[in-house]
């Protein structure tokens, strides 16, 4: 858990200083994703294909969400696609990783519940990964583009399962980060929904007859 949350740490603090520079070379950053990525492939193990880094780039785009406004949430908002796609990237070396090594000792349809519910997670990501590209994103409605990305909490629910049934160690660490996540997001919908009326609104609408 420390190594996940140091890369979290690490990652909130070059968003927030570099965050324009990230969003002006995110290609470069896209292929040397990709680059190492598949170097960690072919290694054992690494931080990589383990799952530490993509779950550390999604711990920072999930909580952006639900983040109060501030200077902070403004800079990583300006780069949650780009984290989105690293994430993703680092991710899906990880799902390979496992679903070949699942495959090459012959235990992929007596895996635990875990493994399964991991490839249906990265199956749902795929088509949030594509459209998280801005020049793929300009192609769709917004409202389309909204409506998909909302399976993007399925996935985040997907992801908290697959990491507490594993039941290691650090189960009760991902229990505590999630339940705070989904807590933060139940009451940010709620204070959405029963939110008063501001000027504007009321101006918006239109007299009764």
């Amino acid at each position: 858990m420390t190594i996940i949350m140091s890369l979290t740490i690490l990652f909130v603090i070059l968003a927030f200083l570099f965050y324009k520079y990230i969003r002006k070379l995110n290609k470069y950053l896209y292929l040397i994703a990709i680059v190492i990525g598949f170097i960690s492939y072919l290694q054992e193990i690494t931080i990589i294909n383990l799952g530490y880094v993509g779950l550390s780039f999604f711990l920072i785009v999930m909580f952006m969400g639900v983040l109060e406004k501030s200077e902070i949430k403004k800079r990583l908002m300006g780069v949650r696609a780009e984290y989105a796609i690293l994430g993703t990237i680092f991710s899906i070396v990880h799902g390979l990783k496992f679903l070949v090594f699942s495959i090459d000792f012959y235990f992929f349809w007596e895996a635990p519940i875990n493994f399964y519910l991991g490839i249906i997670a990265i199956i749902i990501c795929l088509p949030l990964f594509i459209t998280s590209f801005m020049w793929i994103r300009k192609k769709i409605k917004g409202k389309s583009w909204k409506k998909l990305h909302q399976f993007s909490y399925l996935f985040y629910l997907l992801i908290a399962m697959h990491l507490i049934l594993i039941t290691n160690q650090r189960m009760w660490y991902y229990i505590a980060i999630f339940s705070v996540y989904f807590l933060l997001k139940v009451i940010m919908i709620y204070q959405k929904v029963h939110a008063k009326p501001t000027e504007a609104t009321l101006k918006s609408k239109p007299n009764p007859v």
